[in-house]
């Protein structure tokens, strides 16, 4: 069946491009996966499936820069995702999108290019409402960004940044497949491409992480910048036209 082939190596292929984006720079990914996605898979399977894909490269990361992550985020983030993916999982599909996909691109928009975060609420441990609201969001429309967004200020270093998303989003993604699973979703037609591309994501990850080093903390910085204002500008596309 050549377009089940076709679909196969897109969707393993973006996997790949995923892993090294988001090894190299712990941004990008998401939007790649959604993106190839959206292209070749059913409407109804894009949100479910996109977490099936990520977590091949989350979970190598999480292997990889396991020394790196900082559980002081990655914890609370967790406490915040588990509540948000049993409430998002189950009115994922009835909610408008462009309401949140407009929401969220400024969100993203402020807290990417503001130097200072004093708008952001003074609370002793803001990661659980972060988790909270970036797990909704993700489980509702595929990628939630928030979290994105917001790390770049706390002052961690590029591989602290990369092992700490990493170790939130894994656990994050169990969650939502889980909560997906239980709610009616069919992955077994699906396993096969998430077989290979889990594979896929740690070839992936394993270069990306080579490469890691080799790129300067400013340069780290600028790139993480103009990925996730990519991300922003296409959701705020989306919420003001629509999705097609």
């Amino acid at each position: 069946m050549p377009e089940l082939e076709s679909t196969f190596y897109i969707i393993v292929g973006g996997s790949f491009l995923a892993a090294l984006c988001n090894a190299a720079f712990s941004a990008g990914g998401a939007l790649i996966i959604l993106a190839v996605t959206s292209v070749v898979l059913p409407v109804s399977a894009i949100v479910p499936i996109h977490s099936t894909l990520l977590i091949g490269s989350t979970s190598t990361r999480v292997a990889f820069f396991w020394r790196d992550i900082d559980w002081r985020i990655a914890r609370p983030f967790l406490a915040g995702s588990v509540i948000a993916v049993a409430i998002g999982s189950r009115i994922y599909v009835e909610l408008p999108e462009t309401i949140i996909a407009t929401a969220i691109s400024i969100v993203m928009l402020i807290a990417i290019w503001i130097p200072e975060v004093s708008w952001r609420p003074r609370l002793k441990n803001p990661w659980a409402i972060v988790g909270f609201i970036h797990s909704l969001l993700s489980t509702l429309f595929a990628y939630g960004a928030l979290f994105h967004a917001i790390i770049l200020h706390t002052g961690l270093k590029k591989r602290q940044i990369v092992g700490t998303m990493a170790a939130s989003l894994t656990g994050m993604s169990l969650f939502k497949i889980s909560g997906y699973a239980l709610n009616g979703f069919d992955y077994e037609p699906y396993l096969q491409i998430i077989v290979a591309s889990i594979v896929a994501a740690l070839l992936g990850t394993w270069m990306g992480k080579m490469g890691i080093d080799r790129i300067s903390e400013t340069v780290f910085r600028t790139v993480f910048k103009a990925l996730v204002t990519i991300t922003a500008v296409r959701l705020l596309y989306v919420g003001i036209v629509g999705h097609s």
